[in-house]
């Protein structure tokens, strides 16, 4: 009997915040995640159409006004925002889920891969 490797999920994180970034980096590979950071979405949407991400997680200051494009792909991966309790209303009816911050490392990765199942 051959054992087939379970899909690796892939993640995009969009935060221009380098320790959050390497932060939810860090915690997602342990737990057996693909995942792909960018400081800022301009010029790297084409990452997005190529990479196929199961996931996408996006800072709503970061992302700025291309939360609109970012909406195109939610038919093809689950959106989860990161803010502020104010920005909470930039994003709803777009995002799956909404993480306030400031992020707690304890469980961030667990919470976050828990929506793609």
């Amino acid at each position: 009997m051959v054992k087939t490797e379970e899909h690796m999920k892939k993640v995009f994180y969009i935060e221009k915040v380098d320790f959050l970034r390497s932060m939810m980096e860090f915690a997602l590979k342990a737990k057996g995640a693909e995942i792909y950071t960018v400081a800022t979405l301009e010029n790297n949407f084409y990452l997005l159409d190529d990479l196929l991400p199961d996931l996408i997680i996006f800072d709503v200051e970061t992302a700025g006004n291309h939360i609109a494009q970012l909406s195109e792909y939610s038919s093809k991966a689950t959106l989860v925002a990161v803010g502020s309790e104010a920005d909470k209303s930039r994003v709803e009816g777009v995002v799956k889920s909404f993480l306030t911050k400031p992020l707690e490392a304890r469980n961030i990765a667990d919470r976050i891969l828990a929506l793609l199942d």
